[in-house]
């Protein structure tokens, strides 16, 4: 057996070899904090974790993903209620309190220098070695992640967006509910659509009801102007999508809407209703106008879609009770 010398890399041979996007000015990260090292770095070839973190090698840890607006963080209290209730669910100790974590993000976003960026909040079962069993993990860690803005193409907003029934299954309920870093069959449903050349994909449960896309959720609006989403036994509780709901309750007032309901719903009552929504942290909501090949109502965004569309921007513009402010001139407003 030929064996080939391999070069024994030096610090200074890999900060040389760092390609441009992992330059600060050029990279689309802006800090990331690490309860590892115990700070923030702002240099993108320091933002790394150790490959022996359960959360790399077993999927094993949980995370948030949010938006930061003009210096604000939307809806940060809800995103941080889920992130403890999926760290109950699979028995994981946070490695601070909500309220020190909150901190520590507000501050990593702050050193960031960004007003508008996305937020991505990891907390792992720990490091410590290879074995499937966490018992080398001492402790969880916590990383946090300040990037760049995503925001969906124009067209998606004024034109629509095509989807899919994705033939890859639904998470089995106990897991559905946790945020975990286990995103393979999401992963598998993002390729299925761009396969399909279609926008999005949206997973089915065992009895053939709507659950949820790879990272968004769906709801409908039927004929008779009633609001319809899927139960949450098969699905994430989508942080957009509620606040979708309480949205949507301005609508009934001025008359848009008839009702809301949450329940389980059929293709084949999709391919029927009038409008058809994906809501998620980036976008916000979108209008499907074909879903399997059929036309979404009158195959064009409806008015649903426009009216939420503008409560959601009144909603992250102006809505202080869902607002956290980060930098200094922020908090004497």
């Amino acid at each position: 057996m030929i064996y080939r010398k391999l070069k024994i890399l030096s610090r200074e041979d890999i900060f040389s070899q760092k390609p441009e996007w992992r330059n600060p000015g050029y990279s689309r990260y802006f800090a990331m904090y690490s309860s590892v090292f115990g700070g923030v770095v702002t240099d993108p070839s320091l933002m790394v974790l150790p490959l022996d973190d359960h959360m790399v090698h077993r999927g094993d840890g949980i995370f948030e993903a949010f938006k930061c607006v003009n210096g604000y963080i939307y809806n940060l209290d809800a995103h941080l209620a889920r992130l403890q209730k999926s760290a109950e669910l699979i028995s994981l100790k946070l490695p601070f309190s909500l309220s020190t974590i909150k901190q520590i993000i507000i501050e990593t976003v702050a050193t960031g220098g960004v007003k508008d960026c996305m937020v991505r909040v990891f907390v792992s079962r720990g490091i410590g070695g290879f074995d499937c069993a966490p018992r080398e993990c001492k402790e969880s860690n916590l990383y946090i992640i300040v990037l760049e803005p995503w925001s969906a193409p124009e067209h998606f907003y004024t034109k629509g967006v095509s989807a899919i029934t994705s033939k890859i299954p639904a998470k089995p309920s106990f897991f559905a509910q946790v945020k975990s870093c286990n995103y393979l069959p999401n992963v598998l449903v993002e390729m299925e659509a761009e396969k399909n050349k279609v926008d999005f994909g949206i997973m089915l449960d065992e009895e053939g009801y709507l659950t949820e896309g790879a990272t968004e959720n769906v709801a409908i609006v039927t004929k008779e102007k009633k609001f319809v989403y899927p139960t949450f036994s098969h699905m994430l509780k989508g942080t957009s999508l509620l606040r979708g709901v309480e949205l949507t309750k301005e609508l009934i007032k001025m008359g848009i809407l008839k009702g809301i309901s949450q329940r389980n719903i059929s293709r084949e009552e999709a391919y029927e209703s009038s409008e058809m929504l994906i809501f998620g942290t980036g976008p916000n909501v979108l209008p499907v106008v074909e879903y399997d090949g059929n036309k979404i109502g009158t195959g064009k965004p409806g008015d649903v879609f426009h009216m939420l569309s503008r409560l959601f921007q009144r909603d992250i513009t102006e809505n202080k009770k869902v607002l956290t402010p980060v930098f200094k001139e922020e908090e004497k407003l």
